[in-house]
């Protein structure tokens, strides 16, 4: 990294926190003001001076839209969607991994599409080209308590990228559909069956065989939507363009510069906000020598491979073997067919800077995109356009949900009650115990009054409070065992709170106008 910047980054808050109680969403900055955003962020970069690999930003960006909206057009038609029409107008975007996401992920998609202006278009880019590892629903279950068990709709091997996971088959939707059917019937959540009835109606999920394990997701949820304003697209359609080749290569003919600065970038993030692991936000970038690790995957025999610039030789290198070679031309074939995938935070900065207006983030992108933006820059020197971020806790609408920390402070201090006033919960017919609470607290206006009893006297009055107390306790013994009980059952209704408070389930388990409630908080 340059010495200009180490150290004297002007690292940003993060400005907003997930939510703890449900149904709540929270945006930064309010979300009535992300449209001024994104045309403050459209009149920045369309006008700026900066070029990238020869062209300027301005020129790249009108390039980028133009090759990059009717290929997610014709995305979003294969998956049975008819996209929306659309003029010169802003151009919003969000994004995420093909996978069954939850609400506080889901109210990304509602809000952009929500947002979008008249003459504008939203984008949301399906990060196909992340490994997929498992995908899977989480579920809860009651055996007796209430629990959460994870059902499974396909899974692939280490590193291998969604873009190459074939759609679940037939059979494999039904063994999915099934199995959270079975734990479902366990629980007597009419709520909840009745938003999973309505997922289960659509399945199983048919698709061109093309559009694979990411379009499949895609439709499903899409379909749950119904008609929304904005398009999809997968990263491997959106690296197709010459605007992308082009600003990988503005990156990769420079990379070992690239590598310094998103090295030094990185260790003034990790120094500034207290980060102790080298891999968040993002791995350092492996120098070696002329041999300088780049921030693309190479995709080849169905998995993703690390990326490497052999800067003396002018190559591409993968798999320890030359791949393309370093592109003097963004549109030389050679380089055009080298299967190239931006990781996080070079798609990130090439959708904001390069393509769309204003993107959206979640908190975790939100929170990676401020190393972004100092990257950004340093070695393009743009100043990097602001962003949104969105999210929220939406629970499932179990009968009996939520944390009960306030029933049980309620329950402890009725417990210590009993305990020290126990003439409080007599009944009316107590009369010989209420003779002694009424000894009870005459001692006790006694030992109130200055100067009235001896030290000796005021031990004695002591010790008869608590005698009286304990006599009195015998007599509410009913009172205490029946608070006791309450306390047992909050108790277990905390435990459950871990299934009932959980954030984290799938969007097919919720309704879709529940999370445009939350949608709805976030005003206008």
């Amino acid at each position: 990294m340059s010495g200009t910047a180490a150290g004297r980054i002007d690292w940003p808050a993060l400005e907003i926190d997930i939510p703890e109680s449900s149904p709540e969403a929270v945006a930064a900055p309010a979300y009535h003001t992300w449209l001024d955003l994104a045309r403050a962020n459209r009149a920045a970069l369309d006008t700026t001076t900066a070029t990238i690999a020869g062209v300027s930003l301005g020129e790249l960006r009108r390039a980028a839209r133009a090759e990059i909206l009717p290929l997610a057009a014709a995305y979003t038609r294969s998956l049975g969607h008819d996209p929306p029409k659309h003029g010169e107008g802003l151009v919003l975007a969000t994004g995420h991994q093909p996978i069954l996401v939850h609400a506080g992920i889901w109210i990304k998609y509602l809000a952009l599409a929500r947002l979008v202006p008249p003459e504008g278009v939203g984008v949301n880019v399906i990060v196909d080209s992340d490994a997929t590892g498992e995908i899977d629903a989480e579920v809860p279950r009651a055996d007796g308590r209430l629990g959460r068990a994870r059902v499974i709709l396909a899974q692939a091997g280490p590193e291998v990228p969604a873009e190459v996971v074939p759609a679940p088959d037939v059979a494999q939707w039904r063994a999915f559909a099934a199995e959270i059917d079975g734990h479902l019937a366990t629980l007597d959540e009419p709520a909840i069956t009745k938003a999973w009835g309505r997922t289960r109606s659509l399945l199983p999920v048919r698709t061109p065989s093309e559009a694979g394990l990411s379009g499949a997701i895609t439709a499903l949820r899409r379909a749950l939507e119904g008609p929304r304003s904005y398009l999809d697209i997968p990263v491997s359609h959106l690296i197709r363009t010459a605007a992308f080749r082009r600003f990988a290569a503005s990156i990769l003919n420079e990379s070992a510069r690239f590598a310094e600065v998103h090295n030094g970038c990185l260790a003034d993030y990790r120094t500034h906000y207290g980060v102790r692991t080298a891999a968040q936000p993002f791995p350092d970038l492996e120098v070696n020598g002329g041999r300088v690790e780049a921030p693309f995957w190479y995709v080849d025999e169905g998995r993703r491979w690390p990326l490497f610039v052999d800067v003396n030789a002018g190559r591409l290198i993968a798999r320890d073997r030359a791949v393309g070679p370093l592109p003097s031309d963004p549109d030389d074939p050679a380089f055009k067919s080298v299967p190239l995938r931006p990781r996080a935070l070079t798609m990130t900065a090439f959708k904001r800077t390069a393509v769309v207006d204003l993107f959206i983030h979640g908190i975790g992108g939100g929170r990676y995109d401020r190393a972004t933006d100092a990257i950004v820059r340093e070695f393009f020197g743009i100043a990097p356009p602001a962003y949104a971020i969105v999210t929220a806790t939406l629970w499932l609408p179990f009968r009996d949900s939520g944390a009960p920390d306030e029933e049980r402070r309620r329950l402890r201090r009725t417990m210590l009650d009993l305990q020290h006033n126990p003439d409080r919960f007599l009944s009316a017919d107590s009369g010989p115990h209420r003779e002694l609470a009424a000894e009870k607290w005459a001692l006790i206006r006694r030992l109130e009054e200055p100067n009235t009893m001896t030290r000796r006297e005021r031990r004695q009055a002591t010790q008869r409070i608590r005698e009286i107390n304990s006599i009195l306790q015998v007599a509410v013994a009913d009172r205490v065992a029946t608070v006791q009980e309450a306390l047992h059952r909050v108790d277990i209704r905390q435990e459950d709170a871990e299934v009932t408070a959980y954030r984290a389930y799938p969007f097919i388990l919720h309704r879709v106008e529940a999370v445009e409630g939350l949608v709805d908080a976030l005003g206008t």
